[in-house]
């Protein structure tokens, strides 16, 4: 899969008007598309790096930002290494549709498993709680 439809699936992935946005100006960077292809790079990320710049210029937790000066992150974000931006990298980010479900299931399997445990647990104190009438025939 090539580094624009990769990002492309990401970008439906999050279902985000803003993120949708932003990803579309990027498209029309022709000089972008090569560095698409970066594994190290992705839409959330972007985002991720979109945001915590806009914190930066926030006062009072509100920042009116620029759509140029939005646009000018997201290229920078790409143009430069995740190094050079500060960025860790994260090791647990799903970036195909089969990693989302995956983990969806781990955590399904979790859940149950946990509700398992309550319900038995719930169950040895109903056995071992002595009822008024039990107490009564003693």
């Amino acid at each position: 899969m090539e580094g624009i439809e990769k990002l492309q699936m990401q970008v439906l992935e999050m279902n985000d008007y803003n993120v949708s946005s932003i990803f579309e100006y990027l498209k029309t960077r022709i000089d972008l598309y090569e560095k698409f292809n970066n594994e190290e790079k992705s839409i959330q990320e972007m985002y991720d790096y979109i945001c915590s710049k806009a914190k930066q210029k926030s006062k009072n937790n509100v920042a009116m930002v620029a759509d140029k000066l939005v646009y000018t992150w997201a290229i920078n974000y790409f143009l430069k290494s995740n190094d050079e931006l500060g960025i860790k990298s994260k090791k647990g980010i799903l970036t195909t549709p089969a990693e989302v479900v995956e983990k969806a299931n781990k955590k399904k399997t979790k859940e149950e498993e946990t509700n398992k445990e309550k319900i038995s647990e719930e169950k040895q104190l109903e056995d071992n709680q002595i009822t008024l009438f039990q107490e009564v025939q003693k």
